[in-house]
C-alpha cells in the first residue's frame, strides 16, 4: 500500500466519523437543534423535570423510611424476644438450683434412713421374729399367698425365723416353684 493511499484513508476516516456520530445523535433524539430564543417553555420544562425528579426522590425516601421503620420494629421485637428468653433462662436456672437442693435433701434423708437401718439391726430382727410367729400361726396356703407378694430377702428372713421346721416346709411347698427356688438359694 502506498503512502498516499494510507493518508487518504486516515483523512476520510477523520472527516466521516464526526459526521456519522452527529447523524446518529440526531436520529436517536439525543441531540436536537432549536432555533430561536429561549422562552419560558424551556424554563417550565426544566421545572417539570425537577418536580418529577423530586417526586421520584420523595417516593424513594418514603419507601426507604417505611423500610427503615419496619426494620426498627423488627429489631425492637428481636430485643423483646431476647429479653424474654433471658428471663426464661433465669427461671430455668432457679428451678434447676431448687431441684438440686431438693435432690441433696433427699440424698441426706436417704443416708440418715440407711444409717438408722444399719444401726438398728436388732429392731429389724425383732420385727422379722414377730412376723415369723404370725405367719407360723397361719394356715400354710394363706401364709404362702401373702409371702408370694413380698421381696425374696424379706421372705427369707421371715422363714428363717419360723422355729417349726414342719410349718416352714408346708409354707415353702405352698409357694410357687420359682419363688421357692429363689428362697432356697438365699437360705443356704
Amino acid at each position: 500500500m502506498r503512502k498516499n493511499d494510507f493518508i487518504a484513508i486516515i483523512l476520510v476516516t477523520l472527516f466521516t466519523f464526526p459526521v456519522l456520530y452527529v447523524a446518529m445523535l440526531l436520529y436517536t433524539g439525543a441531540l436536537r437543534f432549536e432555533y430561536g430564543f429561549a422562552d419560558k417553555d424551556l424554563e417550565e420544562e426544566l421545572r417539570v423535570e425537577e418536580v418529577r425528579h423530586s417526586k421520584r426522590r420523595d417516593s424513594l425516601a418514603a419507601e426507604n423510611s417505611k423500610t427503615f421503620l419496619a426494620l426498627q420494629q423488627e429489631r425492637a421485637e428481636i430485643i423483646r424476644e431476647r429479653e424474654r428468653l433471658l428471663e426464661i433462662q433465669e427461671r430455668l436456672e432457679m428451678l434447676q438450683e431448687n431441684i438440686d437442693g431438693k435432690r441433696d435433701e433427699l440424698i441426706n434423708e436417704r443416708k440418715q434412713l440407711e444409717s438408722k437401718l444399719n444401726t438398728n439391726p436388732e429392731s429389724e430382727n425383732s420385727r422379722y421374729k414377730q412376723l415369723a410367729r404370725l405367719y407360723g400361726a397361719m394356715k400354710p396356703a394363706e401364709a404362702a399367698g401373702i409371702l408370694e407378694t413380698l421381696p425374696d430377702g424379706q421372705v427369707t428372713s421371715i422363714l428363717t425365723n419360723i422355729n417349726d421346721d414342719r410349718q416352714r416346709a408346708r409354707i415353702m411347698t405352698s409357694l410357687s416353684r420359682e419363688k421357692a427356688a429363689r428362697i432356697s438359694k438365699l437360705m443356704r
